[in-house]
């Protein structure tokens, strides 16, 4: 069954111009055109599926394609090398909510501070910062 692309818009809750994009850029194959409309079959649109919701979880779309690649052939060296992708993007996550967690206490200190010049609040602020959140400032 074909599906206009308009409804794979609405369906998917993708704007039709990013689906053509993704067509553009390869993360999409070509799709079979009738009287010059784009038609999608299902293997399309679990692939737009797949696409939003790496997105979702972070990957960007240069590392979507790369996920794309390791579904196409040998199953079990490519399964291996998707797990390790996975993984190394966990491993990245995990670092961005550590930094954001100590950009987020060095903000609740500076709220914090009292002082009534920037010359006595910065060094209290970059002082706690350094030794509380491990913020490394030059």
């Amino acid at each position: 069954m074909l599906i206009k692309i308009g409804d794979v818009a609405k369906q998917l809750n993708i704007p039709a111009s990013t689906i053509r994009y993704y067509e553009k850029i390869g993360l999409l194959k070509n799709q079979s055109r009738i009287s010059g409309c784009r038609h999608f079959n299902q293997d399309s649109m679990m692939r737009l599926q797949f696409i939003k919701l790496a997105q979702t979880v972070g990957f960007t779309i240069a590392e979507i394609k790369v996920l794309l690649e390791h579904f196409s052939s040998e199953p079990k060296q490519q399964q291996q090398l998707r797990q390790q992708f996975i993984q190394d993007k966990q491993q990245e996550i995990k670092q961005k909510i550590k930094d954001l967690q100590a950009m987020d206490k060095a903000l609740t200190q500076a709220n914090g501070c009292l002082c009534t010049s920037l010359e006595t609040c910065i060094p209290k602020v970059i002082k706690k910062s350094v030794q509380t959140n491990g913020i490394e400032v030059e």
